[in-house]
């Protein structure tokens, strides 16, 4: 979503089972019956130039949340008794002076001290821009400026340029019809990026499941040397993650957990959740499920060696009603599943309110 008005999303296309038989020749004994557990994917091995992660949280990942204010950050932190690797802001994105307006990179935005990094969502071109004009490369000059303003402060942030683009709530959208310039737009976007922050870690971010603009995401994939990590906005939502259908549903169908975690395995990529939360705000929502946040963290967690970063959506307004302080089962299910990794921070750093508040 990114610190905006709710959207609704089509429901995903249904799993897909195959069903293995042995057969054996008549004079012969009959073979085992096949096995059902999947073969062991060998480790993944990070890009070596991956920077550590989970430095401060003591997570095998970067770990934090989204805000644009660092009184709720920090409330986040102390929460949840660790301190944050990654906050997640959003400029103001109706023209470029707009965008490049550090507003969001000061005291206001992010509490004092803070010594991670960022999730920076960005739009694929400014509220008085077009995708045609992205995709030649007209803005390529703003974008540089716009990576070295943010490596200025976080060299290795995490950015999302057009993020969400398979949903129709984004005037960057990608549509079958346009899919190509924004992949052009993407790559432009990228490129002049880098040149600005050459250890930006560039994010390709579709919604989970089967867009409403585009249903298949991958469509849009603008290429391996201008993506670092690959990684999917999950919100629950329809179905919402129940113990049942609705989670192995989101699990197992196109555009679901395990289709993207397998694609950015074979395209050598990191994995990131940029945003998730529980939403009660939504009509076709879990609301305060505690199901939901067992079955992503369980997820991360199973999926650990290709985790670069996950973003809690800790917001507050109606339209979401995200926030842990708001979802006292969410905010349990939360908790224990931070405390079945252990001690905190690996550095040391005491954080404030260090007792988590349940």
């Amino acid at each position: 979503m990114g610190i905006r008005a709710i959207r609704g999303i089509a429901a995903g296309a249904a799993a897909v089972v195959l069903l293995l038989a042995g057969c054996g020749d008549a004079d012969e004994p009959a073979p085992a019956p096949p096995t059902t557990t999947a073969p062991e994917r060998p480790p993944f091995t990070p890009p070596a130039d991956t920077p550590p992660r989970g430095t401060l949280s003591g997570l095998p990942w970067d770990s934090g949340v989204v805000h644009n204010k660092a009184g709720l950050a920090t409330e986040f932190e102390e929460l949840r008794g660790r301190p944050l690797d990654v906050i997640g802001v959003a400029p103001t994105r109706d023209t470029w002076k707009d965008l490049l307006d550090s507003w969001w990179l000061t005291d206001n935005s992010i509490p004092p001290g803070f010594e991670g990094t960022l999730n920076v969502a960005l739009p694929l071109f400014p509220g008085d821009g077009s995708m045609e004009r992205a995709a030649s490369g007209a803005d390529n000059a703003q974008w540089e400026k716009m990576g070295r303003l943010i490596a200025s402060k976080y060299p290795t942030a995490y950015v999302r340029p057009g993020w969400e683009m398979n949903i129709v709530d984004w005037p960057w959208r990608a549509t079958e019809e346009n899919v190509e310039q924004y992949k052009q737009a993407f790559r432009h976007a990228s490129t002049s990026l880098k040149k600005g922050g050459p250890h930006l870690r560039i994010v390709f971010n579709p919604n989970e499941g089967k867009g409403n603009s585009l249903a298949d995401a991958t469509l849009a994939y603008p290429g391996d040397d201008v993506v670092d990590v690959v990684g999917i906005d999950a919100y629950d939502w329809s179905p919402p993650y129940d113990d049942g259908r609705g989670w192995q549903k989101h699990l197992t169908q196109p555009g679901g957990w395990d289709f993207w975690g397998e694609f950015a395995r074979s395209h050598g990529k990191m994995f990131a959740v940029p945003e998730w939360g529980v939403i009660p705000g939504s009509s076709s929502s879990g609301g305060d499920n505690p199901a939901y946040i067992t079955h992503v963290m369980g997820w991360m967690k199973a999926n650990a060696d290709i985790m670069t970063f996950d973003s809690y959506f800790d917001e507050r307004e109606d339209y979401c009603r995200c926030s842990l302080t708001q979802n006292p089962q969410a905010r349990r299910a939360y908790l224990d599943q931070l405390a079945s990794w252990g001690s905190s921070s690996p550095s040391g750093r005491a954080t404030s309110g260090s007792t988590p508040t349940r």
